[in-house]
């Protein structure tokens, strides 16, 4: 398990390939001191790192006619990781979408592990959260997407204004950020 974020960080874990994706999951928490209260995922990737399955911490399908989502509780490591080298980005900070690169080194044939053992621990793990304000210090312009926004502008025909709106009613704040590359 390698991080782009700390070049001295790594991780080599042993676990045996009927473990869940939550066995998994629990051993990289602990191993990274990380608290265990954020949503995380991992991902099955091709030799691009290019992400193929997601599994999910909790099934957030809800629609009846999809399949339900992977679960890492439900699902087995040997479900979908098969061979050698294959690729797999567990993602730790939703929000700011940061992952650890975790690659499978060697397939053993030996008795069943009972537990996830860490082999080799080096390094300190990447902070649990990003920073949020480095996401929008990207952001050109002003939120609105133009410098010269003027609020004055804006087409309201057929809607009231704030300022005409009497007490009791609902109404909803919205805000758009608008990315520019």
């Amino acid at each position: 398990i390698l991080s782009d974020e700390v070049e001295d960080f790594r991780r080599e874990i042993d676990i045996d390939a009927e473990a869940t994706f939550l066995d998994l999951h629990n051993t990289i928490i602990k191993s990274c001191n990380y608290k265990n209260d954020e949503m995380t995922s991992f991902f099955i990737c091709d030799s691009d790192w290019t992400k193929l399955t997601e599994i999910t911490m909790v099934d957030m399908n809800e629609d009846p006619t999809r399949d339900s989502d992977q679960i890492m509780e439900k699902t087995h490591l040997d479900d979908l990781i098969q061979k050698e080298k294959q690729k797999v980005l567990f993602c730790f900070d939703m929000m700011c979408e940061r992952y650890l690169y975790i690659q499978l080194n060697s397939i053993e044939v030996k008795a069943h592990k009972m537990q996830p053992e860490v082999t080799l621990s080096k390094g300190n793990a990447p902070k649990q959260s990003g920073n949020l304000d480095d996401i929008f210090s990207d952001i050109e312009g002003n939120m609105y997407g133009e410098d010269d926004y003027d609020p004055d502008e804006l087409d309201l025909d057929g809607y009231q204004s704030l300022d005409d709106i009497e007490g009791g009613g609902y109404w909803y704040s919205i805000s758009c950020l608008i990315y520019k590359k």
